[in-house]
């Protein structure tokens, strides 16, 4: 059987920011991390590298609201939120968050990437948009 490819024009972000969610969350993989741990969590070698979740934040928005490298941050969506330690990196646009996917309730409490996301899927091909969702930083608590 033959692949059948279709051309199709991007729709934007199912659910874009806005006044009130002004920032776009994306979450993704570390190197090393299996999902959300289940066969990584307990290599010594592995949890060295990546012990902790975090929240990736680019300086100039981590300077417009006060945030300093390892601030505890709180972070919510529309049906969620998470509060994890701020790491303030250029390596990310700005406007953009970034929180990796791998800690959930058993590593890591309120630190679950997916209580942020939303359950759209692209029409066609039905994977989940968990890679992008509109948040606001509510809380900062210093290190």
């Amino acid at each position: 059987m033959k692949a059948r490819f279709a051309a199709i024009h991007s729709r934007g972000l199912a659910e874009p920011i806005n006044e009130q969610y002004p920032f776009v969350l994306t979450t993704g993989r570390l190197d090393g991390h299996w999902y959300t741990q289940t066969r990584t969590g307990r290599i010594d070698k592995i949890a060295k590298m990546h012990p902790n979740p975090f929240l990736e934040i680019h300086p100039r928005d981590a300077g417009k609201l006060e945030i300093k490298e390892g601030d505890l941050v709180e972070v919510r969506s529309p049906r969620g939120m998470v509060k994890l330690p701020a790491k303030i990196t250029k390596a990310i646009i700005p406007g953009t968050l970034f929180v990796p996917m791998h800690w959930g309730e058993l590593w890591a409490e309120l630190a679950e990437a997916n209580a942020l996301t939303h359950p759209n899927a692209c029409p066609d091909s039905k994977p989940p948009e968990l890679k992008a969702c509109a948040v606001k930083i509510l809380g900062i608590t210093g290190a």
